[in-house]
């Protein structure tokens, strides 16, 4: 399923016939938000049932995201309701750093940000997000002008900002890993990688790499490996994101990578066999902000 629209092109869409409009206010609205693609579902949380899901993609030529996400929010008589019980949203970004709890002051998260990237500071916001368990927090930074277009909408709701990465990292480790030995995940999305390494629910490596072809993906993917002294042919290598089943990249891994498996939807969300359309690995992500508080 594709449908055109100049700046955008809705990729998927999937409704559980159990959604109704009626019941907006026992809904949480889930929302992921990119430079590449824009993807929401609605989850019932009584039954903590997907019931509705729409992937978007944006042209390469676009010129104003914003105007983009204004357009789509604008002509989609759901996404402008505003009596969902909750609404959640979470960014994708190239501009974050993970830093140890022990050396993080929240009084000034923006001083670690400008010392790992270059953020055009004009545009971006800075916020974090601590990761207890893992004892370090995720600072990063949004671009303003989306994520003000986007909580303009829904003026009644307290809506905390989340960066993608840190939910794949909590959605991760609410999985059973089904290993006694540190497992790969990898997120591959719009020229985006995200390497995660999970040993006994403790994250021992995370990184996100811009890559141009499948070569690159497993570059970095072995890159990883040697960093951390791990063995290819034992570590358990689990794939996620928006790649087809039978995606180059996942080939390009596959020669190098004995223990290579896609991910599956995940437990803690029930599905209707109208999700079945969907790739089990795909939207994990988006699944996963579901969790967040």
């Amino acid at each position: 399923m594709a449908h055109s629209t100049g700046n955008y092109t809705l990729v998927r869409r999937i409704k559980d016939p159990q959604f109704s409009v009626d019941r907006l206010d026992q809904y949480a609205l889930l929302l992921l938000a990119g430079t590449h693609n824009f993807q929401f579902c609605v989850v019932d949380t009584d039954q903590q049932r997907c019931l509705l899901l729409e992937d978007y993609s944006f042209s390469d030529t676009l010129e104003e995201l914003t105007g983009a996400y204004r357009t789509i929010i604008e002509e989609h008589q759901l996404l402008m309701a505003g009596y969902w019980k909750s609404v959640k949203l979470a960014v994708k970004s190239p501009y974050f750093t993970l830093v140890p709890r022990s050396y993080f002051s929240p009084e000034n998260p923006g001083h670690y940000l400008k010392l790992a990237v270059a953020l055009p500071e004009e545009n971006y916001s800075i916020s974090y997000q601590m990761h207890e368990q893992a004892e370090a927090a995720m600072v990063f930074g949004a671009n303003k002008g989306l994520v003000d277009r986007i909580k303009s909408t829904y003026p009644s709701q307290d809506i905390p900002l989340k960066y993608q990465g840190s939910v794949f990292i909590e959605g991760i480790r609410q999985m059973p890993s089904g290993s006694h030995y540190p497992v790969m995940h990898l997120h591959i999305d719009q020229g985006a990688l995200t390497v995660l390494v999970i040993d006994n629910g403790n994250v021992v490596f995370y990184n996100n790499f811009a890559y141009q072809s499948p070569d690159d993906v497993v570059k970095y993917t072995l890159t990883a490996f040697q960093k951390l002294s791990l063995d290819q042919n034992d570590t358990k290598v689990v794939v996620w994101g928006n790649i087809p089943l039978k995606s180059d990249e996942y080939a390009a891994l596959y020669r190098y990578i004995r223990q290579l498996t896609l991910g599956t939807k995940p437990d803690f969300l029930t599905f209707s066999h109208m999700f079945d359309e969907a790739p089990d690995h795909q939207y994990f992500d988006l699944y996963s902000l579901y969790l967040t508080p």
